[in-house]
């Protein structure tokens, strides 16, 4: 019989995304590691994250254990009794859980998404001291790339690159550490800018491609601060969740695998095209969307400006490991052209978020049946 699953950033997207997959697919022991003051308060927010997704939740979701933990705190957070249990009973880990906070001090990035690495290796290896630990997925970006230009390969980890952000620093710092863990059973998924469900839009955050899109729309810009040719490589969020659930169950699988549009990938140019923002422009009225340097681009919209980098990217990515580990479970990557139109028809028929919908319906809507 499997042991438990250990989930760590279930209340993120990714990871809420992973825990919905993992209940539908019959996983019977999940422990989802919750950052609350206590037990009692871990239950609560694992249930926000069940609403999330479900409207009428499976009886498999009744079976997942919150248990309280902070990846900030020595050996987690966790209290004697709940560490030992997972020692001896957890066999596989999946960790998501990170600051995705790309203005945080340096030091306090590192404190979540190194020294939080730190910790989990550390358990880890004690569950694989018992003989019992069979997988470690981590959850990277592939923005361990930070400024580089040209081709990143899965293999690439130190190319000289400077960093956007403490965000991207820290993950590629967090990376380093993983490489020197070779006694574990490890996987890295680097995945790249994580948008909307394929097939239905479904997403409970609207950043990155999503900001300039709603800021042209509301009237609130004219011009973004990006070059035309400038890469935009964004991934749906299910074909993350495959790669990250076959990653769980390719015991062999070693090294970074980049869940990317890679070669599909668009330029922000043909983003534009691609979403009729000059088109809805015409016909309103307005004036085209404008593209312009990052340091003349003027009337941004608040937050903005952290997003602003990944629309002057000259990195593209290499992709060839994960293709080959995602089509032998039948996995096709599919093309941004094809779900553009959706990401963004969700997002309108929610409000941009302010009228959400589980995970569930979205998936009901496009399919006609529950998922």
């Amino acid at each position: 019989m499997s042991g438990a699953i250990l989930l760590t950033g279930a209340t993120g997207f990714l990871g809420m995304d992973t825990l919905a997959r993992l209940i539908d697919e019959g996983e019977e022991r999940i422990v989802v590691l919750v950052r609350a003051r206590d037990d009692g308060a871990a239950r609560e927010r694992l249930a926000g994250v069940l609403a999330n997704l479900y409207d009428e939740p499976p009886a498999a979701a009744s079976k997942v254990r919150a248990m309280r933990g902070d990846l900030q705190e020595p050996e987690i957070g966790l209290s004697v009794r709940d560490r030992a249990e997972l020692i001896d009973s957890v066999d596989r880990i999946v960790h998501c859980a990170a600051s995705i906070s790309f203005d945080l001090p340096l030091e306090e990035a590192r404190e979540i998404n190194v020294q939080g690495v730190a910790r989990v290796i550390e358990l880890a290896r004690e569950i694989a001291a018992g003989g019992r630990l069979r997988r470690l997925v981590h959850v990277s970006t592939a923005y361990v790339s930070g400024r580089h230009s040209g081709l990143f390969a899965e293999d690439d980890l130190d190319v000289g690159q400077a960093f956007r952000n403490t965000y991207e620093r820290t993950k590629h710092e967090a990376e380093q550490l993983l490489r020197a863990a070779h006694d574990l059973p490890l996987a890295v998924a680097r995945p790249s800018i994580v948008v909307g469900h394929s097939t239905s839009g479904w997403t409970p955050v609207f950043n990155v491609i999503y900001w300039p899109i709603r800021a042209f729309e509301r009237g609130l810009i004219e011009e973004v601060p990006a070059r035309e040719d400038s890469i935009v490589d964004f991934v749906p969020v299910d074909y993350v969740t495959d790669g990250v659930l076959a990653l769980l169950a390719d015991e062999s699988a070693r090294g970074a695998y980049h869940l990317v549009a890679g070669a599909q990938a668009l330029s922000a140019g043909e983003l534009a095209e691609r979403h009729a923002l000059l088109a809805d422009a015409s016909s309103a009225g307005r004036a085209p969307l404008r593209f312009a340097p990052q340091d003349t681009a003027t009337g941004l919209p608040p937050g903005a400006e952290a997003f602003a980098p990944y629309f002057d990217v000259r990195c593209s990515f290499s992709d060839d490991r994960a293709r080959e580990l995602l089509s032998r479970t039948g996995v096709e990557k599919p093309d941004p052209r094809d779900y553009l139109g959706k990401l963004i028809a969700y997002a309108r028929a929610t409000g941009w978020g302010k009228r959400p919908l589980s995970r569930q319906a979205s998936l009901a809507q496009n399919t006609g049946v529950s998922t």
